[in-house]
């Protein structure tokens, strides 16, 4: 048995299939063609090309090890998550402190704040448009803020200090990508 049979097998005996579904020919001239189950496609593409076998590998050892490209924007924006929600409750618990009911249109001032530090908009932004990057700032703004706000530290303040951190941000970034080149 070849490895692809053997691959078909296999994949049958696991998906509790039979392996005449996986897999289906037809010959003929207008109606004739070859179509494979999905689970097919990746290892037919691996035989046909050996760089995207290649970049398969790649891939596969970036999973394994935990250094995948999606995985450090998936940490990130779970950083991003965590940091919104500390940045809300240190807001609420320093207003409850002064006295003061915290209403949703303090929780969104904040959050515009920081966008406004990020995209320069003050505005709601999509998180899930963001790359890593602009996500691990997000979190870094939203973290300082979180700090600053729980100082006591005034609005006006606090704005000019996260402009100043952003940019402080940025430069140590441009720095990194520097010495990567």
């Amino acid at each position: 048995m070849d490895s692809t049979q053997e691959h078909i097998a296999t994949l049958a005996e696991i998906s509790k299939c039979e392996k005449s579904s996986l897999l289906k020919t037809k010959r003929g001239r207008h109606h004739g063609g070859t179509w494979m189950h999905p689970k097919l496609a990746v290892p037919f593409a691996r035989w046909l090309d050996t760089r995207f076998a290649i970049w398969c590998d790649f891939q596969i050892d970036g999973l394994i090890r935990g250094n995948h490209p999606h995985y450090d924007r998936q940490r990130a924006r779970d950083a991003a998550a965590c940091s919104h929600k500390v940045m809300a409750e240190i807001l609420r618990l320093t207003r409850l402190d002064a006295g003061k009911t915290t209403m949703q249109h303090h929780y969104q001032k904040e959050s515009k704040l920081v966008n406004w530090v990020l995209a320069g908009e003050f505005k709601g932004l999509n998180r899930d448009a963001l790359s890593g990057g602009e996500l691990a700032l997000l979190a870094s703004l939203e973290e300082r803020n979180a700090v600053f706000l729980g100082s006591g530290i005034e609005y006006d303040t606090r704005k000019q200090k996260l402009e100043q951190f952003a940019r402080d941000w940025r430069e140590g970034q441009q720095h990194k990508i520097g010495r990567a080149a």
